[in-house]
C-alpha cells in the first residue's frame, strides 16, 4: 500500500497557488465601478486561480452571481433610459424649429433667436439659433423723436459689403422710451473690422449715426436727433443678412419660448 503524505501535497498545492497569484493581481475596484465584461473577466480569472484546497463556497458563489445579475440589469436599464431620454429630447428639440427661444451659451451669454436646426453633440441636443439684431429703449435720455425707424449696420471686408437691419416703433417701447434707442446683438466680427450704423425714418436714404471701430462690441446706443445725423448716406449695393449671427445653445440651457415665427 502506498501512503500519501497529505502535508506534502498541501504544501505543493499552496506553492502552486501562490505562484499563480504572483502572476495575476486583480484590479482593486468596487464591483459597482466595473462594467459587466470587466466583472466577468475578473471573476473567471479568480475561479481559475483559486486555491483548490480552499475553493469559493456555495454562498459566496451565489452572492457573486447575484452581483453579476444586478450589474447586467443596471447596464441594460441605464442604456434603455438613456435611449428613451435622448429620443424625447430630440423630439422636443425638433418641435422648437421655427420658434424663437431664449437661452444661455456655454460661455454664459444670454441670447434670443429662431431655432434653425438641431444637432446631437455628446448625446445631447444642440439648437442652432438665428440671432437677430434688435432695438429697445435706451437707458439714457436722448433727442430721438417718437416714430418708426430702420437701422442698418454695415461692414466691409475683402469679400464685399454686408449689413443687417432692424426696425423699431418707439410706440412699442412704451414709457421706457426717453429719446434714445439701444441696439443689441450686433454682428460679431474680427476686432479690426469697423461697423457703421445708419438710420432712416423712411424719408430718404439712411444717414450715418456713428461708427463702431471694434468689431466685437455687441451693442450701440443712438440718442441723436435727426438734424444731428451725419451727412454720409448709405447707398450702393450690399448683401443684407437675414440675421446677425448663428449661435449654438444646448437644449438644457433653453429658458423659454418667446413666440412662434410665422
Amino acid at each position: 500500500m502506498t501512503l500519501i503524505d497529505d502535508s506534502a501535497a498541501q504544501a505543493a498545492a499552496k506553492a502552486k497557488y501562490a505562484q499563480t497569484q504572483q502572476t495575476y493581481t486583480p484590479k482593486r475596484s468596487s464591483v459597482q465601478d466595473m462594467d459587466l465584461d470587466a466583472f466577468l473577466n475578473l471573476m473567471l480569472t479568480e475561479l481559475q486561480n483559486q486555491d483548490p484546497l480552499d475553493p469559493m463556497d456555495n454562498q459566496e458563489m451565489l452572492n457573486t452571481m447575484g452581483q453579476i445579475r444586478e450589474i447586467s440589469a443596471s447596464d441594460k436599464l441605464t442604456a434603455t433610459l438613456d435611449s428613451v431620454l435622448l429620443g424625447q429630447n430630440v423630439s422636443t428639440s425638433a418641435g422648437l424649429i421655427g420658434k424663437e427661444v431664449e437661452g444661455l451659451t456655454d460661455a454664459g451669454r444670454r441670447v434670443t433667436g429662431e431655432v434653425l436646426q438641431v444637432s446631437i453633440n455628446d448625446g445631447a441636443p444642440v439648437l442652432e439659433l438665428a440671432v437677430e439684431t434688435s432695438a429697445e429703449a435706451g437707458s439714457a435720455e436722448g433727442k430721438i423723436d417718437p416714430g418708426t425707424y430702420r437701422y442698418e449696420i454695415v461692414w466691409e471686408t475683402e469679400d464685399g459689403v454686408f449689413s443687417v437691419q432692424t426696425e423699431v416703433d418707439t410706440e412699442d417701447l412704451g414709457d421706457d422710451f426717453q429719446g434714445s434707442i439701444q441696439l443689441r446683438n450686433l454682428p460679431q466680427l474680427d476686432a479690426k473690422v469697423p461697423r457703421k450704423v445708419y438710420r432712416t425714418d423712411g424719408n430718404g436714404d439712411p444717414r450715418l449715426v456713428g461708427t463702431l471701430p471694434n468689431g466685437t462690441s455687441s451693442g450701440f446706443t443712438d440718442a441723436k436727433a435727426t438734424a444731428e445725423l451725419g451727412s454720409e448716406t448709405l447707398t450702393g449695393p450690399r448683401s443684407i443678412f437675414a440675421y446677425a449671427e448663428s449661435i449654438k445653445v444646448k437644449l438644457s440651457n433653453v429658458s423659454g419660448i418667446q413666440r412662434l415665427v410665422n
